[in-house]
């Protein structure tokens, strides 16, 4: 049975941002290995975090847009498939699948040792599935409706407006092709809205 615990304990993006210190030294290394022919536009760099409490029993499910807790059994249905792993290669997020050619596999063993080996196992960063892409001018955008327990992605304008800049995180990046012998980068695709970051302690302090 997945382990629900291990999920509420990650930290909330606010929080995971802020232990994310080595952004330039990593990127540098990680882009490259994202940017292979073999896994470009198929997984992203992400920030590992949460963005409810589960509990026993659930996972986060995304249908369409909207992810939120669902029970599954285990195993999980087969149209059900993990959409983002922690270094180890850990699931903890999933998405529900209309067709099986929609199905991309998951990232290979050899892919999560060289990331594991730069960024550690007990890192803050993962991978995911790289998400459909944005026309120009445009970038997805992320934000967690606490009430409803969903985590909602949009498209919005990158020119914004988007409120208050330190309510704004970083969440996922994509590899972005270089010209001649100049090396890949890693630019921003997610960007997370978090009016309300909840931390544990706050979520039970709520609930008590």
């Amino acid at each position: 049975m997945y382990n629900h615990n291990w999920y509420n304990n990650l930290l909330i993006v606010k929080e995971a941002d802020n232990a994310f210190t080595e952004r330039e030294q990593i990127f540098k290394k990680i882009a490259p290995l994202l940017a292979r022919p073999e896994f470009r536009g198929k997984y992203n760099l992400c920030l590992v975090h949460r963005h409810v409490i589960l509990e026993p029993g659930e996972r986060m499910v995304a249908t369409g847009l909207i992810s939120q807790p669902e029970t599954l059994p285990d195993p999980t249905p087969s149209d059900i498939v993990p959409s983002s792993w922690a270094a180890t290669g850990v699931p903890f997020e999933w998405t529900r699948i209309k067709a099986a050619e929609d199905i991309i596999a998951p990232p290979p063993a050899d892919l999560f040792r060289e990331f594991s080996e730069i960024v550690g196992e007990g890192s803050l960063l993962g991978l995911s599935l790289a998400l459909d892409p944005v026309p120009e001018g445009q970038i997805w955008s992320e934000h967690v409706d606490h009430d409803k327990r969903q985590h909602i992605l949009e498209v919005k304008p990158v020119a914004g407006p988007w409120g208050e800049q330190d309510k704004l995180f970083e969440t996922s990046w994509t590899p972005k092709p270089s010209g001649g012998q100049a090396e890949p980068s890693l630019v921003f695709a997610v960007t997370c809205v978090c009016n309300v970051c909840v931390t544990v302690d706050e979520v039970v302090s709520q609930n008590a």
